[in-house]
């Protein structure tokens, strides 16, 4: 997921420094129909006790500056093993981290990498990375945004490859065989300024790929595919920030024809949706759509009266089949990513959620870098503070096993231009599931 706020059309009302800090403080990538999503009835409380952590490592060196905008666990090597690709947006580079000793940078000086998408693109049985390239942190409809394609030669070298550019800055690329004619297409999320859209790329033989529009505004994040109403075809979530913020669905009509829902639409424009991610949070056999709102750098826009613990949290989306039903999950200041698991073993999925808060903002307002939401088995969700060595300004975090003991690692990383972070670049640990008071 990426930090929306480094690229929002939001520069016209920061004067000086505010204006450079909104604009280049970052990006993701990387990275959300009533006010009852942010004012209800369950508002954060303080954890019973922090979680604490253990099996603490780092990852990555910690030069300057921190600059991991996405996180994916991947299976590169293709031998069932567990690695970490990073986008490393202010350095321009993509970087494979195999183990704690073993980093390899696959591309570099690239635009400004914020996302990627690991899949076999050419079909030749090994595995492609497909690279979303924002082009700019900067506020700008110039044609910077680019797709690309690192196309593995089967012995994981990888050449570079454009497959669209010319655009507005491209926040999300994730393949899927859209229209079932068994290669893998792409929708891309042109994030843009005032001008973006969003779209899907049909692949053609020899790797030539036909636009198709889904919807013509800026400002879209996130589009994952997924089989929303159980008809075995993909329909497409899209999470759109900007003045239209809302969550969006995508139904599959077949002959590469969609029809657009609105599964939710923000009452306000400083509500600062930054992000979806999909899981069967109910366990119920379907698909639902956790969202969140919290990007900071809306608030210049946001009432002085306005806590962002009380305006800022997370959602989701219950799929009944037939429809999506909004429930809130959690108000906290500045939640960018979210990944669900079972941390503690009774058979619900729990949250983990990382946070971007800039205090310039809201001195006065509670810190939280990293918050495990404890699930009581109905989806109600219980927060505990991770007593961890990572400051509040992450936007990736990832969540597996990746040793395969049967307990789950979490992999998070910092991106921090200014440099003034106390955390660490990229970082993996267990959460000490048995300190947590029952």
């Amino acid at each position: 997921m990426f930090l929306t706020s480094y690229i929002r059309d939001t520069g016209q009302k920061w004067p000086g420094a505010k204006y450079l800090l909104a604009t280049i403080t970052g990006v993701v990538v990387t990275l959300l129909a009533t006010t009852a999503c942010i004012r209800s009835s369950a508002p954060i409380t303080p954890s019973p006790k922090p979680v604490d952590v253990e099996n603490f490592r780092v990852l990555l060196p910690d030069s300057r500056p921190h600059s991991t905008a996405n996180i994916r666990v991947v299976d590169l090597a293709g031998d069932n093993s567990t690695q970490v690709l990073v986008s490393e947006v202010l350095r321009g580079e993509v970087t494979w981290v195999r183990s704690k000793n073993d980093t390899v940078v696959l591309a570099q000086g690239l635009g400004q990498p914020v996302r990627t998408n690991v899949a076999d693109m050419d079909r030749d049985g090994d595995k492609d990375i497909l690279v979303s390239d924002i082009g700019s942190f900067f506020q700008t409809d110039d044609p910077v945004g680019r797709v690309l394609l690192l196309t593995n030669d089967g012995s994981n070298r990888f050449e570079q490859q454009v497959l669209l550019e010319g655009i507005g800055r491209v926040t999300c690329a994730e393949s899927s065989d859209l229209d079932g004619d068994g290669d893998l297409d792409i929708i891309v999320c042109v994030f843009g300024h005032t001008n973006g859209k969003i779209i899907w790329l049909e692949q053609k033989p020899g790797l030539v790929f036909e636009e198709h529009l889904l919807d013509p505004r800026p400002g879209a994040i996130h589009a994952f595919p997924f089989d929303a109403d159980g008809d075995g075809d993909l329909d497409i979530a899209v999470a759109l920030s900007q003045l239209s913020e809302g969550v969006l669905l995508f139904r599959n009509n077949g002959n590469r024809q969609f029809t657009k829902e609105v599964l939710f639409k923000a009452p306000f424009n400083y509500y600062g949706l930054s992000g979806i991610e999909l899981a069967d949070l109910d366990r119920d056999g379907d698909t639902d759509i956790l969202f969140t709102n919290g990007d900071t750098f809306e608030a210049y826009e946001i009432p002085s009266s306005i806590d962002p613990n009380e305006l800022h949290g997370i959602a989701w989306l219950e799929n009944t089949g037939d429809q999506f039903i909004q429930h809130e999950i959690q108000r906290i200041w500045g939640p960018y990513s979210v990944r669900t698991y079972d941390f503690d073993g009774d058979s619900d999925l729990d949250l983990l959620v990382s946070t971007f808060q800039v205090s310039d903002f809201f001195p006065n307002s509670r810190i939280r870098g990293l918050v495990w939401l404890e699930n009581d088995g109905q989806q109600a969700f219980i927060p505990h503070t991770v007593d961890v060595d990572m400051p509040a300004r992450t936007v990736s975090i990832e969540v597996a096993d990746m040793d395969g003991d049967g307990t789950p690692e979490v992999i998070t990383g910092t991106l921090d231009h200014e440099g003034g972070s106390s955390g660490h670049r990229l970082v993996i640990f267990n959460l000490l599931m048995e300190a947590i008071s029952r």
